[in-house]
């Protein structure tokens, strides 16, 4: 960080710059320094579907599902019944159509959707569909976690469970940046 210094009393004391100049050397800082995500829900690619990618996994994340209770008709029961698709398709019509996308949780599909060049205001999730089924799911991580700064994950890994011990236990190369929770 550029300072400059001025003296007192013999004492030369460092001026941090000021406002704007602040601003832009903070933000460089923060937006240069790689972030480590200790708690992750995501899987290396090389655990196969356990590594939850796409539109629908992203719209039926936890928050986004009880936030859809709250905001429609549709009883947990009933959701739960349906497939994938069918849950993601109430939870998009429930919180991007018919409401104005407002919580964290909601803005945070905003913000990929914008990422990859998605409507984030489509009337259906076929656009975003095709889009995610087309990735190829190492470049897609490599973007995501340039886009995001973030450079490691620490994957919650549950050793009772057992398609996540097979592949431990193959002895497959792990994408490195995809970290075994050791606690």
């Amino acid at each position: 960080m550029m300072t400059s210094e001025t003296e007192y009393q013999g004492t030369y004391i460092a001026r941090l710059p000021g406002g704007s100049e602040l601003r832009r050397q903070v933000e460089e800082i923060v937006n240069g320094t790689p972030v480590v995500d200790i708690h992750t829900h995501l899987f290396a690619p090389q655990f196969g579907k356990m590594n939850l990618t796409g539109i629908d996994e992203l719209l039926t994340y936890h928050y986004l599902v009880a936030e859809t209770f709250r905001s429609s008709e549709v009883s947990p029961e009933d959701f739960w019944r349906l497939s994938k698709t069918e849950q993601a398709d109430i939870v998009w019509t429930t919180l991007f159509v018919r409401n104005t996308p407002l919580s964290e949780a909601t803005r945070g599909v905003v913000h990929i959707l914008k990422a990859f060049d998605l409507n984030p205001s489509a009337p259906d999730l076929s656009e975003s569909r095709d889009f995610f089924r087309n990735q190829n799911i190492e470049k897609q991580i490599d973007r995501v976690m340039q886009i995001s700064g973030v450079s490691d994950v620490v994957m919650t890994n549950d050793p009772f469970h057992l398609e996540e011990r097979v592949v431990w236990e193959s002895g497959v190369e792990i994408d490195p940046r995809f970290q075994a929770n050791d606690s």
